[in-house]
């Protein structure tokens, strides 16, 4: 689950932004690569800390039934 957030973000987003980080422009570096390589930083956060613990707490009860069909199955194939 958390690989495709993080595979997601250095793909796209960091890379793209990284290119501001070497801009000569200090205005680009001073003021849109800080500010969005904390936009990133944050949505990495979101992603993997924040959301997968907000939604265990708050999300629906585990099927037991379920995990221990899908148990058996698992040990009937090896």
């Amino acid at each position: 689950m958390g690989s495709s957030v993080v595979v997601g973000i250095a793909s796209t987003k960091f890379i793209g932004v990284m290119v501001l980080a070497f801009a000569p422009s200090t205005l680009f570096r001073l003021y849109y690569f800080r500010m969005y390589l904390f936009i990133i930083l944050l949505g990495v956060f979101n992603g993997i800390f924040f959301m997968p613990n907000l939604l265990a707490l708050i999300g629906p009860a585990v099927d037991e039934k379920a995990m221990v069909e899908k148990d058996k199955d698992f040990k009937s194939m090896i």
